[in-house]
């Protein structure tokens, strides 16, 4: 495959070649600070291919909790761009694999199970890392402090309450642009203004994560939290129940949203709560997931129609979307220049006997294929 075309000085002017980013696709600078990603980011399938090899393949991603586990050989499975199942071994640890069962022809025996990176915080929260390498970047290098958000939380006081999920016709990042912010709030989320004093929303990046707070209107000395945790989760915790969202990317114009695990929404109640308040607390959340949803699937319609471009975002009122799309740029950045240097594309999720199997005539013949887009690379 040729090298990408990148100039790091001009990288608003180059464009790409076809095998890693649609042409005239343009990446960029961070120094147009308060610009948004280009609307192409939100519906091109090369750039979406893009964030699975620079961001998911390598970052750590929040997938579960171990509440789920009750005792040793205990599973689930799960799919965040990638398949895997999480098991609760004899030594009461975790571990996580690739899930190749739908891969036909796979010989598990044979070929053993492919490992994948796993971190459990002292809050039971799980995340796992696809970078195959042995050595991915450290959990604490990553989030630093974000585990000490949850630390004045016990999660063994809730218990599983309902379940939910839903397939939407947007763009990740359309989801996560929403979440980083309370703008759009009075207008698109009324309950939230009956409840929250918007007016003093804020939202502070930590590192990969943002911690979001608002003043309750019932008690000003009272706040309610949410934690956005990079690339799309949010986690949040009330006195009555708590869950965690994540934005799972299907394509570049499709998402699945998803509480916790096993590809459901999974709400913890906490233990002893009237009926009354839990149903209460069930249909006011249902409802800002559901405004949520149609606004971004409203959003990316209009993206689609290839009319707008690029906007500007409020540095105050848009500050963790501001952070969010520089954490995004910067990867696929720095993963771009990468592939630039090497002249191919780089997939850290890949174990390392598979992509350097060159010993196997089909495997000569797929390398020689460029990328098995059926053009003779030589």
């Amino acid at each position: 495959m040729a090298p990408v075309a990148l100039d790091v000085a001009h990288k608003l002017e180059e464009t790409f070649q076809p095998s890693v980013l649609t042409a005239k696709a343009k990446l960029p600078s961070l120094t147009e600070s308060y610009k948004t990603l280009p609307a192409q980011w939100m519906r091109d399938e090369s750039i979406f291919e893009l964030e699975k090899r620079a961001i998911f393949s390598k970052v750590w991603l929040l997938t579960s909790h171990t509440c789920h586990f009750s005792k040793p050989g205990d599973y689930i499975s799960g799919n965040y761009v990638f398949s895997y199942f999480i098991i609760r071994d004899r030594d009461d640890n975790y571990q996580a694999f690739h899930n190749f069962d739908e891969v036909e022809g796979f010989d598990k025996a044979a070929n053993g199970l492919f490992k994948i990176h796993t971190h459990v915080t002292p809050q039971g929260f799980i995340f796992l890392n696809f970078d195959a390498s042995p050595n991915p970047v450290p959990f604490e290098e990553h989030f630093a402090q974000l585990p000490a958000e949850w630390k004045d939380t016990d999660f063994s006081e809730y218990e599983p309450y309902y379940n939910r999920q839903a397939l939407g016709n947007f763009n990740w990042k359309v989801m996560t642009d929403g979440y980083q912010e309370c703008y759009h709030c009075p207008i698109a989320h009324p309950g939230f203004a009956d409840s929250l004093d918007l007016k003093n929303y804020q939202v502070e990046p930590l590192t990969n994560s943002a911690r979001h707070s608002a003043p309750k209107k019932s008690n000003p000395e009272e706040m309610q939290r949410f934690t956005f945790v990079f690339p799309t989760n949010g986690v949040t915790v009330t006195p009555e129940m708590w869950y965690i969202m994540r934005t799972v990317p299907l394509s570049a114009t499709t998402t699945r949203m998803e509480f916790d695990v096993r590809a459901i929404i999974t709400v913890f109640s906490r233990k002893g709560v009237s009926q009354d308040v839990l149903l209460e607390n069930r249909e006011f959340f249902t409802q800002v997931q559901k405004e949520d949803f149609d606004l971004c699937e409203g959003v990316q319609r209009g993206l689609n129609a290839g009319v707008y471009s690029t906007g500007v975002l409020h540095p105050k009122e848009e500050n963790g979307v501001l952070y969010y799309q520089s954490r995004v740029l910067h990867y696929c950045e720095s993963h771009l220049e990468a592939e630039r240097r090497t002249g191919k594309e780089i997939h850290p999720s890949r174990p390392s006997q598979e992509a350097s199997s060159d010993s196997c005539s089909a495997s000569r013949i797929c390398s020689e294929l460029d990328e098995g887009k059926g053009t003779l690379a030589w």
